[in-house]
């Protein structure tokens, strides 16, 4: 006899759940990802980053790009960054060999116009070079009043007024700029012969000396020019102030105090003024690199010595330059210029009340 079969438990049917049929929902994580890869690609940056050609601070330069990058949401991969490192040190190098007054300039955009930030950024490395007297001949253009104060050193007036009666002392101010000391001493009737790099402060000399008609001889060049030449043992006193301050190495000092030695009498002076670091601080290359972009160019006081060996030269006295200027000047002529204060004491290279560098007055005999 047939019977009926039951069914097995497990194949009884039971009731779907409506909820499956409905789309998932979608992972907000996801969403929000898409979301900001699709605003990346609509938002586009450009730009540039200036630095001052210094071989010694390539690593900070690229640590800066990258913190730059980082806040765009780009990341240079390993050969990316060698690759960026090996052209930012060829022409940081290329730069500062050329002229202190080099810049870097590290550019970025999109790789096209038409993408933005999703495709990456596009670098580009260039240098900009500019020379001591282009970057003076823009001072002329652009500042109004006397561009290096309007009265003389007092040390180089208190030296000078102790080597007898004017009309026999003959002076050399080399680095004369618009004649600060130049028209100064040759109003007290001294002659004054004066060297100046810069043709557009050469030229402006010569207007005012002519105008009050004083014994001042300009001479329009570089006093590191070999065909530069001075009178032999001629001059009583010679003046070389905030000169030194944009040499490059050593060998250029020695050779300043070289010519400066043969163009004086025997017993005659010299007084110069330039950076010294102060005792116990050695600086390292970023120091010495960093103050002849910032016109301070420092040297050690052995490093001095070393120069001045061998040269019929000998220290007299070695004075700080902001001390003497601030107890000599004049009240209405103190300071001589807004950045005169904190140039001297070494603060444009060092930015503290502690800088290891200073400005000092350096007074030599001819032996």
């Amino acid at each position: 006899m047939l019977t009926e079969k039951t069914p097995c438990a497990s194949r009884t049917q039971m009731p779907s759940d409506p909820r499956e049929n409905e789309p998932k929902s979608p992972d907000r994580a996801i969403v929000k990802a898409a979301l900001q890869e699709k605003l990346k690609g609509l938002t586009t940056a450009r730009g540039e980053l200036t630095f001052p050609c210094i071989p010694a601070l390539l690593e900070d330069y690229i640590q800066k790009i990258q913190d730059l990058l980082s806040s765009l949401g780009q990341t240079l991969t390993f050969q990316e960054i060698e690759t960026l490192r090996e052209a930012i040190a060829s022409q940081l190098a290329q730069g500062f060999h050329a002229s202190p007054n080099a810049h870097l300039i590290v550019s970025y955009q999109p790789p096209h116009p038409t993408v933005g930030l999703s495709q990456g950024v596009k670098l580009d490395v260039k240098v900009k070079v500019e020379s001591l007297e282009n970057h003076y001949h823009g001072w002329i253009q652009t500042r109004e009043g006397p561009l290096f104060g309007s009265h003389a050193d007092a040390k180089a007036i208190a030296i000078a007024s102790e080597l007898g009666d004017p009309a026999d002392v003959s002076i050399l101010d080399v680095g004369a700029g618009v004649g600060r000391n130049t028209l100064a001493l040759a109003r007290l009737g001294y002659p004054v012969d004066a060297i100046e790099l810069t043709p557009g402060f050469a030229r402006k000399l010569t207007i005012a000396a002519e105008a009050e008609e004083i014994p001042v001889r300009v001479i329009q060049g570089n006093v590191l020019d070999p065909m530069l030449r001075m009178e032999t043992a001629h001059y009583q006193f010679a003046v070389v102030a905030e000169v030194v301050s944009h040499f490059r190495d050593m060998s250029q000092v020695r050779l300043l105090l070289a010519k400066i030695g043969d163009a004086l009498q025997s017993g005659g002076l010299l007084l110069f003024s330039t950076f010294l670091a102060k005792d116990g601080y050695e600086p390292d290359d970023a120091a010495r690199e960093l103050s002849q972009t910032a016109w301070s160019y420092i040297i050690t006081r052995s490093e001095l010595r070393s120069a001045m060996k061998g040269l019929p030269l000998e220290i007299l006295s070695d004075e700080s330059v902001f001390e003497y200027e601030q107890q000599h000047l004049p009240n209405e002529a103190w300071p001589p210029t807004p950045w005169f204060p904190n140039w001297t004491r070494g603060r444009d290279v060092f930015p503290t009340e502690a800088s290891p560098m200073e400005l000092r007055w350096i007074l030599c005999k001819r032996r």
